[in-house]
């Protein structure tokens, strides 16, 4: 959401709120948002060559393995990554920060509804009225 508030600030007037979720998404991320022991399911298997784990996932998945598999070659060539397991460097290297975020823009649209929910939610709490959803 910190992402989501910089972008809008920056966006001109007439920019649809479809076209901000875009350049949200496509806004750099200050870290992969993988679980090191899931990449390293993914990652471990291209370090041999194999490729077979991408093949079921979605494009965008499939680029996020894809630019940690280079963070985590550029950080074996790092001095004290050498002699280094590949857990030990997938720890490191999804605390990078990542391209863009690896979500479409449709999710980033939920993401944002419920975020505005939950605000609203807090708000009429702190007030004490009751929460009536809308449906926009």
């Amino acid at each position: 959401m910190r992402v989501y508030r910089e972008v809008v600030a920056d966006c001109p007037s007439g920019t649809t709120q479809t076209d901000v979720y875009q350049k949200v998404v496509e806004h750099p991320a200050p870290r992969f948002y993988v679980d090191p022991r899931m990449a390293h399911l993914v990652i471990s298997p291209m370090m041999r060559g194999d490729n077979g784990p991408l093949e079921k996932m979605g494009p965008l998945k499939r680029q996020m393995y894809y630019d940690l598999y280079d963070v985590v070659m550029r950080l074996t060539q790092i001095k004290r990554f050498w002699h280094k397991s590949i857990y030990y460097i997938l720890k490191e290297a999804v605390l990078e920060p990542a391209p863009r975020f690896y979500i479409s823009a449709d999710r980033m649209r939920m993401i944002w509804k419920e975020e505005v929910v939950e605000t609203r939610q807090q708000k009429y709490k702190r007030i004490g009225k009751p929460y009536e959803k809308r449906n926009d």
